[in-house]
């Protein structure tokens, strides 16, 4: 077999978090070989691997039959590999063209720009994709869609071997998602080759001549794509013994009264959030499940007055509101613990106490001033109610762990007179430890009354700590299920649609 690409024994940690473990990994010229895997499987390492993002602690790296040691993401181009990253990385200022040959413009004899070459050669590729954009026009004033294609032709411009698609599909159209399959078409047939990844089955069915997938940062197996159905590569994702968990919610204080504490109605934003209906209950937690690209964060920025909806209605406590901001949220009684803690959740170069007291400054004061007395001594409280590994609250945030700095997040909302409380990714980079807190905040301050919006990429939490669960696809909520005898094969098969 001519393999181009060859991964043995790869392992890669993180601290002392072991992602990658043991990986064997090889892929043939011209194969479009689908990688797949829920989320934290360890997918998006393995491709920063082979893309020169991250080196392995240990194993071997081979490209076509010589073993390799990239330094940097240049290396790794440099050899024929090309990554269209889900997080789109083009420069909004520039135009389509200048993004497109970006870092290797073309020059004529006199090494000056030349325009006409770089236009000719952006004419051919975005012809052959059937992508009618206007080479000089901005980014920043491209939707999405039109984005994701640029990131496509500058990736095949580069007449890489390997090019890496990292959920292509996700902003596309279905005319512009057959067109991207009929280039992967004919790159395979031009002997290139194609690792995608895509939470899409259907999509994996059609286009891959075989499947990788991955679980707990180990390779379970890969798999003719034709012998396999939905159903058990949900059943590989999974594993069998996570069908049905052990752990499931006991507790269950939620209150179901005539008047939700939260109901949103055919909420709409964009392309991006499609009729969303939810209410939530005085202490009940409902779980929101999906994957990547599913729009769940979305949909909290939405609640929280973060972006704009385009229509729809929100009501708190029965009455109609309008969210602009997060101010105007928590003035309504709604709170928010961000998964991008560090650079959401927490201002890291200031102290302790100053990030845990961030929201409760009108109760912080003498007089007309700060108490910095008050402010110690509720971040101390904080600090010993939630158990957070501190020297002294006067350090800066950014000393702690990860999971101590998430419950100074959390800490924030101790005591303050709150009606729901949005955990978004909540236990994201922090230790089982941690975790455990975590979950036990959920309940504490469900059991004061408080509803709870949950959302983990870790469908076994959303299990663990839910009353109901919301399952998401594509921006839209597809299913509702009681949290009753449920696994992480039920809510897979959901939102995978099987």
């Amino acid at each position: 077999m001519d393999n181009i690409l060859v991964l043995k024994g790869i392992h890669k940690r993180f601290g002392g978090v072991t992602v990658l473990n043991d990986i064997n990994f090889s892929l043939q010229r011209g194969e479009v070989r689908a990688l797949l895997g829920a989320n934290g499987a360890g997918k998006s390492t393995l491709i920063k691997i082979i893309g020169g993002v991250h080196k392995p602690n240990e194993g071997e790296f081979y490209l076509n039959n010589k073993i390799v040691n990239f330094k940097s993401p240049n290396d790794a181009k440099d050899m024929g590999i090309s990554i269209i990253h889900q997080e789109l990385s083009l420069i909004s200022t520039l135009n389509v063209i200048d993004n497109m040959f970006l870092g290797r413009e073309k020059l004529n004899n006199f090494k000056f720009l030349d325009k006409k070459l770089m236009l000719k050669e952006y004419k051919k590729i975005s012809e052959s994709f059937n992508f009618n954009i206007d080479p000089y026009i901005k980014v920043s004033k491209l939707s999405i869609a039109k984005q994701q294609m640029i990131e496509i032709m500058k990736a095949v411009s580069c007449d890489s071997d390997i090019i890496i698609m990292d959920e292509p599909t996700t902003s596309l159209t279905d005319n512009e998602k057959i067109n991207l399959f009929n280039i992967i078409d004919k790159l395979k047939k031009s002997g290139k080759t194609i690792i995608y990844i895509s939470h899409i089955l259907e999509e994996i069915i059609k286009i891959s001549d075989s499947t990788s997938i991955m679980r707990n940062g180990k390779m379970i197996g890969t798999y003719k794509t034709s012998e396999l159905t939905k159903a058990r590569i949900v059943e590989i994702m999974t594993g069998k013994e996570q069908c049905n968990l052990s752990i499931k919610k006991e507790n269950n204080n939620l209150s179901y009264k005539e008047i939700p504490i939260l109901e949103v109605k055919k909420l709409n934003r964009g392309n991006i959030l499609k009729d969303i209906s939810l209410k939530v209950y005085k202490g009940e937690v409902v779980g929101i499940a999906g994957l990547v690209g599913s729009r769940r964060t979305e949909l909290v920025n939405a609640i929280y007055g973060v972006d704009k909806i385009d229509s729809g209605e929100v009501y708190v406590n029965g009455k109609k509101t309008k969210i602009n901001s997060p101010k105007e949220a928590i003035k309504n009684r709604i709170g928010l613990i961000p998964e991008d803690r560090k650079n959401l959740g927490l201002i890291l170069n200031h102290a302790i106490y100053k990030n845990s007291t961030l929201v409760q400054l009108d109760t912080m004061k003498q007089g007309a001033f700060l108490s910095k007395k008050k402010e110690y001594s509720f971040a101390e409280n904080a600090v010993n109610e939630l158990g957070i590994k501190i020297v002294k609250v006067g350090d800066d945030v950014k000393k702690l762990s990860g999971g101590n700095q998430q419950k100074v997040v959390v800490s924030r909302w101790l005591n303050k007179d709150m009606d729901l409380l949005i955990y978004d990714e909540p236990t994201k980079g922090i230790d089982i430890g941690a975790k455990e807190d975590i979950f036990k905040t959920v309940e504490d301050f469900s059991k004061k009354g408080i509803g709870i919006i949950f959302i983990s990429s870790d469908l076994e939490e959303v299990i663990r700590v839910s009353d109901r669960i919301l399952v998401m696809r594509n921006g839209e909520i597809v299913e509702e299920l009681k949290n009753k005898n449920i696994g992480v094969k039920d809510i897979m098969n959901s939102i995978l649609n099987v």
